[in-house]
């Protein structure tokens, strides 16, 4: 769940993450966050090692020390770009940016400034603001947990099934297309989504193959990856097609 806290120099922006922060990491979640400013140069000390890589060409550079890191990107990045990284590096339930008024992503407005477009809060209290990241984080969870097909065999879309679980008018188990079985298909690295007939034939078809061979072990997951053909490379060819 990512949340934007935006307003003028002075207007308790820093106060309201800080509080809002505290909060959320004290009933559990993990909350990564990202500071936006408008004042240009990365501060870093002349001479010091890091500077030197800097100087030297090093783009970004990495401090670490027993204690935790600092990476220094020096080229232009956007906001997407570090919102990827903090997802990747930490996988966080909360990002939080302070300062950055644009963006697709909800936004909280702090003082007397006008709300930018996508705003869903304007000087919400404490309580208010925790309420309504707890509930959009239940929402990121049931979406994932639904198998994005929209099959509208509930009666709903995924987006309004998981709306409907976050708001406590549903559960997970009203989906009809949730399948029984863990299967992932991946393909050139993008998942497909797999209903709950195609997961169970796939899981039965293939442990009923495998049962045969030496080494396979009822009960234990079972990787399978099928690289890519080369236009020249030979197939056996199926009699049957």
């Amino acid at each position: 769940m990512i949340l934007g806290i935006y307003g003028y120099q002075d207007s308790g922006k820093t106060t309201t993450v800080e509080k809002l922060v505290k909060a959320l990491v004290k009933d559990g979640f993990k909350v990564a966050s990202v500071k936006h400013t408008a004042r240009a140069g990365i501060e870093d000390v002349r001479g010091k090692d890091t500077w030197r890589h800097a100087a030297a060409g090093s783009d970004p550079v990495a401090l670490m020390t027993p204690d935790g890191a600092v990476i220094r990107i020096r080229s232009p990045a956007s906001v997407d770009a570090i919102i990827q990284m903090l997802k990747v590096h930490s996988t966080p339930d909360v990002i939080i940016i302070e300062g950055f008024k644009e963006g697709t992503y909800p936004k909280v407005s702090v003082g007397d400034i006008k709300p930018r477009k996508g705003t869903v809060m304007s000087n919400p209290s404490l309580s208010e603001l925790v309420a309504f990241v707890k509930k959009e984080v239940a929402f990121e969870r049931a979406l994932a947990s639904l198998p994005g097909m929209d099959c509208h065999k509930c009666g709903l879309d995924c987006t309004a099934m998981a709306r409907a679980i976050a708001d406590g008018k549903k559960t997970i188990a009203h989906c009809r297309e949730l399948a029984s079985t863990d299967v992932y298909i991946t393909v050139g690295g993008k998942m497909i989504v797999a209903g709950g007939f195609v997961s169970d034939f796939v899981d039965d078809t293939v442990r009923g193959m495998l049962s045969s061979l030496k080494g396979y072990e009822p009960g234990k997951d079972v990787e399978i990856r099928l690289k890519a053909k080369s236009k020249g490379s030979k197939r056996r060819p199926n009699k049957g097609r």
